[in-house]
C-alpha cells in the first residue's frame, strides 16, 4: 500500500469518469493515453487473435489498474481493453502519471506486484482454458467477476460471456444451465446471480 500522502496525491490527479458495458478503452497494440483505476467498473483485457474472435485474458477491478506497463517503461497496451461492467472509473493522463512515478518511487514498488498479480492471472487464464472444459472455464470467469462485482449479481450476457471464452454462444447456454440445474447461479435478461460460491468454486475444479 502507498503511504496517505502519496495516495492523496495520485487521487488529487485524477479525474472521475464513467465507463459504459463493452466500450473499448484501448486497443490491443494501440498506445496508452490514460491510465484507469477501476471503482464500481470491471475491465476485460482481451488478446485477438488471428482469424479468430479476441479470447479473455485478464479481468481487472478496484482491485487494479489498467496501465501498469508504464511502470516499465512500456506505453504499448498488449491486450484490448473492454469494458465488462460498466460503472465508474479513476483516470489520469500518462504524462501525467509519468511524473507521479518519477516524484513517487514507491508507486513503482506497488505496480510491481501488482505486474506479478496480473502474470499469475494470465498463467492461470491459459492453463484453464487448455485443460478445462466450458462449464469450469465459465466457473471460473464467473468467480472472477462476483470478485469485482462486490455484489452477488451482476449483468453479463451470454454472447459476451462466449467472447470471453473463445466458445459459441449455445456453449455458454448449455454450460449456464447446467449450473443453474446445480442451483449455484440464476440467469434472467442478463443478469446472472451468484447462489452457491461455494459450490462453484468446487465445480471449477
Amino acid at each position: 500500500e502507498l503511504p496517505a500522502r502519496q495516495y492523496g496525491r495520485m487521487l488529487s490527479a485524477c479525474e472521475l469518469v464513467t465507463l459504459s458495458a463493452r466500450q473499448v478503452v484501448c486497443d490491443q497494440d494501440g498506445v496508452f493515453t490514460h491510465v484507469y483505476f477501476p471503482l464500481t467498473a470491471s475491465i476485460s483485457l482481451m488478446i485477438k487473435v488471428t482469424e479468430h474472435p479476441p479470447l479473455g485474458m485478464v479481468l481487472v477491478g478496484s482491485e487494479g489498474m489498467l496501465g501498469a506497463s508504464l511502470a516499465l517503461g512500456v506505453s504499448a497496451a498488449p491486450l484490448r481493453a473492454v469494458v465488462q461492467g460498466g460503472g465508474t472509473a479513476l483516470r489520469i493522463s500518462v504524462p501525467g502519471f509519468i511524473a507521479l512515478l518519477a516524484e513517487n518511487p514507491a508507486i513503482g514498488v506497488v505496480l510491481g506486484r501488482y505486474l506479478y498479480v496480473l502474470m499469475e492471472q494470465l498463467s492461470q487464464t491459459a492453463a484453464c482454458n487448455r485443460f478445462h472444459e466450458v462449464e469450469a472455464r465459465l466457473v471460473r470467469w464467473l468467480l472472477l467477476t462476483h470478485d469485482r462485482a462486490h455484489a452477488d449479481n451482476f449483468q453479463l450476457t451470454h454472447l459476451f460471456l462466449a467472447e470471453i471464452l473463445g466458445v459459441q454462444r449455445s456453449a455458454v447456454t448449455i454450460a449456464a444451465g447446467m449450473l443453474q440445474h446445480k442451483g449455484l447461479i440464476s440467469y434472467s435478461r442478463g443478469v446472472i446471480t451468484i447462489i452457491d460460491r461455494a459450490g462453484s468454486g468446487t465445480a471449477q475444479l
